[in-house]
């Protein structure tokens, strides 16, 4: 996620159905895996009869700035962490895909930290990943990664946006996420069309969630 995006029609819709989905399974914590980017700084102006002015940055931080969404614990009743290590290949690391390994690997150090049941909501800027893809993506394999680190009684949510070209983009994406966590569970979709109709939710419990190469090597 990057902060440009943080506050706009797609974040009610997100944290909507996170916080419906925690209420109907009595779960009272989430952990954001923001894969975040941070946006560089723009020098931003106002443009008063001809003559500009700088926008303010006290402005662009308020909104902009995706650790706001914790205030929304106390009306919510909710525990809201954030995990949001740099989404982003480093010179320490060889390749993009080291990073990457790196980087879920310290994400599922974190979720096996949690005794109690949890929200991992898997935030991507785009959604699961196609043949090409980039930092705006999770992978299946990523995906795996993490629903191996959770424990029954936790819940897995990942954000997907529509898909270029892709008329049927919701059911297709679904299919691929599906797959990805092994086509056998169920999975929900979450949407709501009279706010942000380029966005989808999917959901499975970790409980019916098995690992199908740990199935095979029993």
């Amino acid at each position: 996620m990057r902060d440009w995006w943080y506050g706009d029609k797609r974040d009610i819709v997100k944290w909507g159905a996170i916080l419906v989905l925690a209420r109907k399974q009595s779960i009272n914590t989430v952990l954001q895996v923001a894969l975040y980017r941070p946006d560089s700084p723009n020098n931003y102006h106002l443009t008063i009869n001809g003559t500009t002015e700088p926008l303010p940055n006290e402005v662009i931080q308020h909104f902009r700035d995706i650790d706001q969404i914790q205030r929304l614990e106390v009306n919510a009743k909710v525990r809201i962490n954030i995990h949001k290590d740099l989404f982003q290949w480093r010179p320490e690391f060889r390749t993009r895909e080291d990073f990457r390994k790196s980087y879920f690997n310290e994400v599922t150090r974190k979720i096996k930290e949690y005794r109690e049941a949890v929200i991992v909501f898997l935030d991507p800027d785009t959604g699961i990943a196609p043949k090409t893809y980039g930092y705006e993506h999770v992978t299946p394999q990523e995906i795996q990664t993490t629903l191996r680190a959770m424990k029954p009684g936790d819940w897995l949510l990942f954000y997907q946006h529509a898909r270029l070209g892709d008329g049927n983009w919701r059911n297709s994406t679904k299919e691929e996420f599906r797959q990805a966590v092994n086509s056998t569970v169920p999975v929900d979709t979450i949407t709501c069309e009279e706010i942000a109709n380029d966005v989808a939710f999917f959901t499975v419990e970790r409980s019916k969630w098995v690992d199908a190469p740990a199935a095979n090597a029993k």
